[in-house]
């Protein structure tokens, strides 16, 4: 554990030393035999067996990393879900809670069932038109000039000077009959 030349770390520089000499005489690397040589890179038989433990390992273990990272892809999904679900159950519990307020209760039976207070008078208006019609229905609006088909102005003196000299019922008038003037 000294470092003087007669004490053990001198003894082992020295040996290393003489086996350097040796080889240089005899013109020749010295040889280990658990080593082998790639090209330049010296490959120990050690590192290609813990190598090649490595790959054996990586391919044993990839499925199941795989199947753990599925699992917890699907536990991610699933969690998502209960919390989709927790705030519905919130929004119903919200529902159920504003039934307990009596004027939640009348607003609910006037709109929905049309009760009304003794003197009141309700009204109920009902939408006879179709739904709306959708932008496809819709006619297309054009910016292009178009020519009217007759004279206006005359189709309109003709009109009034028709609806005051007819003898003919507004039910004749309505129809859309030709009328002709006495």
């Amino acid at each position: 554990m000294d470092d003087r030349p007669g004490g053990i770390r001198g003894l082992g520089r020295a040996l290393a030393s003489t086996a350097r000499a040796r080889a240089e005489r005899r013109g020749a690397e010295p040889r280990r035999t658990s080593d082998a040589q790639v090209g330049r890179l010296r490959v120990s038989w050690t590192l290609l067996v813990v190598a090649s433990l490595v790959v054996v390992g990586a391919f044993t273990l990839a499925p199941s990393i795989g199947l753990l990272l599925e699992q917890r892809q699907t536990i991610a999904d699933l969690q998502q879900q209960v919390a989709d679900q927790q705030e519905s159950v919130d929004d119903l519990g919200d529902q159920v809670a504003q039934w307990d307020d009596p004027a939640y209760i009348e607003a609910q039976a006037r709109d929905r069932l049309f009760y009304v207070y003794p003197g009141e008078t309700a009204y109920v208006v009902i939408d006879d038109r179709g739904p709306a019609e959708s932008v496809e229905q819709a006619p297309a609006f054009t910016t292009d000039l178009v020519e009217s088909q007759g004279d206006w102005v005359q189709a309109g003196i003709a009109s009034v000077v028709l609806a005051g000299l007819t003898d003919a019922d507004a039910d004749d008038l309505s129809s859309g009959a030709p009328l002709d003037a006495r």
